[in-house]
């Protein structure tokens, strides 16, 4: 760099790409002050440029890479006289029209392929690992088997497509179209499904445990058999959605709206659907042992025999809900509305109904052993043929009620402190 001609500042680079300089030293005070500021400045900013320099450039991102046609695919695809599965690996295959291609056993594994249309192609068994499919048209595709760990298909169509054993794991499924897909025996592990749409899909035998599902839609679905261990289903509207005989454990189901679904048969065991709306579903035979319901609405649900046994149902609206012969050992019903419920030939040994609003309620031949039921309204309630041996019924008001055949009344806690017992059928 020349100063004037008097002054000098000569750059070099040594092989390493580390720059040197050299400073004249001739020229009047002021110039050498001038000089000095410039060495500083040099100083200070050479060796960071000297650094840029050297900083790696992901230049293997196939986005960069040269555009393929259409025209080599068909090349490659028919020059493979070994018959080998042909290779487009890291490959930038994006918004190619490869509509109805067999491309089944093929490797586009770090492939660029965003807006790429494979509507109707044959994928078997084809390797998309890492691949990135954004904005892909995969409708109708046959993706049986097909492994697209990792793969980004943000935004991709995948209606009517066949992913039966596909494996998605890793995959970012966000805002993904997989309506009335073939999806049984997907893996989904680590998937990100943020906004993904399983609109009238079968889900049987499919692995969704531990993944956060609170913005996927699965309007019209089947769920039946689907293992959601330990999965976020937190405020999802499943409406009428099937679980039958569905591994739901420790799912967090709070405030979800679960109107009409069918859990007939299916393994709730610790699940919290704390606030939910539960109203008319069906829970027949459903194992929810301690299951979390407090403030559920459970209007007119069906859980005829099943296992509800340490669960908490504390302030929950069971008015017309079907108990019969429920398994609800150490229970918590503690002021809940059960107005209307059917509880006969229950085991409700150990459960609390302090509180409870008990109007109506059929408790025939139900087992009330060691129950409290203080300060409940059994108005009008039938209570023929219960055992209350050792039950609590302090301030229980009885108005009305039937207690004909009733077993071991006089053998319960606080008999003398019970209300309207005088005017009750015997």
């Amino acid at each position: 760099m020349i100063l004037d001609n008097k002054r000098t500042i000569a750059l070099a680079f040594s092989g390493g790409g580390t720059p040197h300089f050299t400073l004249s030293t001739c020229g009047s005070p002021a110039v050498r002050g001038t000089r000095f500021v410039i060495l500083c400045f040099l100083l200070i900013a050479l060796p960071l440029l000297a650094g840029c320099g050297g900083m790696d450039v992901p230049l293997s991102d196939s986005r960069f890479n040269a555009p393929t046609s259409k025209l080599e695919v068909v090349r490659t695809l028919v020059s493979q006289r070994d018959r080998r599965p042909a290779v487009f690996q890291e490959k930038n295959l994006a918004y190619l029209e490869l509509r109805g291609f067999n491309l089944s056993g093929v490797t586009f594994s770090k492939a660029y392929m965003a807006g790429i249309d494979l509507r109707e192609a044959k994928l078997i068994r084809a390797n998309l690992e890492g691949a990135d499919l954004t904005g892909a048209n995969l409708a109708g595709a046959d993706l049986r088997s097909a492994n697209l760990r990792g793969a980004n298909l943000t935004g991709a169509d995948l209606t009517g497509a066949d992913l039966d054993d596909a494996d998605l794991t890793g995959a970012v499924l966000q805002n993904t179209n997989f309506n009335r897909a073939l999806v049984r025996r997907i893996t989904l592990k680590d998937a990100v499904l943020y906004e993904a749409k399983f609109v009238n899909v079968y889900l049987g035998e499919t692995n969704l445990g531990g993944l956060d599902l609170r913005e996927v839609d699965f309007r019209g679905s089947d769920l039946s058999n689907v293992v959601l261990r330990g999965s976020n289903l937190e405020a999802t509207d499943l409406e009428g959605i099937k679980f039958q005989q569905a591994d739901l454990q420790e799912v967090n189901l709070r405030r979800a709206n679960l109107e009409w679904a069918n859990f007939s048969q299916a393994h709730m065991q610790g699940a919290d659907l704390t606030s939910a709306d539960l109203s008319n579903a069906d829970l027949r035979g459903a194992n929810l042992y301690l299951a979390k319901l407090p403030e559920t609405d459970m209007r007119e649900v069906r859980l005829r025999g099943a296992n509800i046994s340490d669960a908490d149902f504390t302030g929950a609206d069971l008015r017309k809900a079907n108990l019969f012969a429920v398994t609800a050992l150490r229970s918590g019903f503690a002021w809940g509305n059960l107005r209307g419920a059917v509880l006969s030939k229950g085991d409700f040994s150990g459960s609390t109904f302090k509180d409870a609003k008990l109007r109506e309620v059929k408790l025939l031949r139900a087992t009330l052993k060691g129950v409290s039921l203080m300060a409940a309204d059994l108005r009008d309630a039938d209570l023929r043929g219960a055992d209350f041996l050792d039950a609590d019924i302090r301030g229980a008001n009885f108005l009305d009620a039937n207690l004909g055949g009733a077993k071991n009344l006089f053998r319960a806690k606080g008999l003398e402190k019970a209300r309207n017992l005088s005017d009750v059928n015997w």
